[in-house]
């Protein structure tokens, strides 16, 4: 720690901030930079925060840097960095990290973790032994490895695409996060909040609960860890809003993709870049001629779980006819995919079918109360701060 306060201590000097505009900024009282500034004593959220602060363009550098030279006798300080290493998705320092904590024994079980998570990332291990190997780490008395397990344990089911098994499991995940403490544990519980909306979004807009998906998309938003996951919320939105405010719509697919192209990962853009053409071609689906000229212009992309569901939809629509409507309809419905199976109802109207059915038809949806455990703008460690230096005064 004495070389990280050596490096800020002198940015902080050279650059005239006054330590207590610092303290301001971490929402802390100047003894506790007095106290920095003499033996080093920080919590890892602030220095995520200090990084965004006063190294606003390229924090995650500065911060991935830190993480290398932190003592392992402060096991906290090495638990969030393992953690800040797995939410940005940064493996090269998980693996760093985790090689170099291997055989101490008080980080242990954080190792064992991570190095799942790392090796399902790195689609070494499978979704269904993922799930295996985190059910192993759930049965653990550490609080955080017991939350931290069930929540890949949900990512994994629903790849499986048993939406309401994660929904019943995340019921007792959002209330374990709910009870961490807001100081002491805050940067894990901001990192598992947001770990709850990558979650529970796209679960709750399968389900059809629009109001659930953009809340949790909102969050993931608003936290600005990356542009590849604030891409993943947009889109988000966009679906949400595909039916009811297409032009709306079609400006968050926008989005999304000049979010997703700032990664510089080709089959990630090439996705987000069919994920707005398919949007487009929707607005067309009455129209097979215009659809299938849309559907002709899409860049291949490997979907390594199941197939697309709304590329389905869309070929759906390109085949025509009730029956083929009706039974995609049918298909989606019996895959718990109540969105997409609502987007095809919602077209049948103009078919003859009697409206009483229609309604039956298209009002599958998750209809128990919302899980809105978190605010949306709960999530502040990794907030841009980059008007820092124009704002302070003197």
């Amino acid at each position: 720690m004495e070389a990280i306060r050596r490096e800020l201590c002198d940015f902080i000097e050279d650059h005239d901030i006054k330590y207590s505009q610092i303290a301001k900024e971490l929402r802390v009282d100047k003894s506790s930079m007095t106290k920095f500034k003499k033996d080093g004593t920080i919590g890892f959220r602030a220095l995520v925060v200090m990084a965004h602060l006063l190294f606003p363009k390229d924090p995650d550098s500065k911060i991935s840097s830190w993480c290398i030279q932190l003592d392992d006798t402060s096991k906290e300080m090495v638990k969030q960095a393992f953690e800040y290493a797995a939410i940005t998705r940064n493996t090269k320092l998980l693996e760093h990290l985790i090689n170099e904590h291997k055989g101490k024994s008080h980080l242990k079980s954080y190792v064992s973790m991570y190095r799942t998570i790392l090796n399902y990332m790195d689609m070494k291990i499978s979704i269904k032994e993922m799930i295996q190997e985190m059910n192993e780490f759930k049965a653990s008395k550490d609080k955080e490895l017991h939350i931290l397990a069930g929540i890949y344990k949900c990512y994994g089911n629903y790849s499986l695409g048993e939406y309401f098994l994660v929904i019943s499991e995340a019921m007792e995940i959002g209330r374990s996060i709910n009870k961490m403490n807001d100081k002491r544990e805050l940067f894990i519980k901001e990192c598992y909040i947001h770990r709850f909306a990558e979650m529970i979004a796209p679960t709750y807009l399968k389900l059809n609960n629009l109001k659930g998906a953009a809340h949790y998309a909102n969050i993931i938003l608003q936290a600005n860890i990356s542009p590849k996951l604030k891409a993943d919320a947009t889109y988000l939105l966009g679906m949400t809003k595909l039916l009811h405010n297409p032009d709306e719509s079609i400006k968050y697919f926008e989005k999304s993709y000049s979010l997703m192209r700032l990664t510089g990962v080709d089959y990630l853009i090439n996705d987000s870049y069919n994920n707005l053409v398919m949007a487009k071609a929707y607005q067309y689906r009455s129209d097979t001629q215009k659809l299938s000229k849309y559907l002709e212009t899409l860049e291949e992309v490997v979907y390594l779980e199941e197939g697309d569901s709304f590329y389905e939809c869309l070929k759906i629509y390109e085949k025509g006819g009730v029956d083929n409507l009706l039974e995609g309809h049918r298909k989606f419905l019996y895959k718990s995919n109540f969105f997409i199976s609502a987007l095809i109802a919602s077209d049948l109207l103009s078919t003859g079918i009697h409206p009483y059915l229609l309604e039956t038809l298209s009002s599958y949806k998750h209809n128990k109360k919302e899980m809105f455990y978190f605010e949306e703008d709960f999530i502040e460690c990794f907030s841009d701060r980059s008007d820092f230096f124009s704002s302070r005064t003197a």
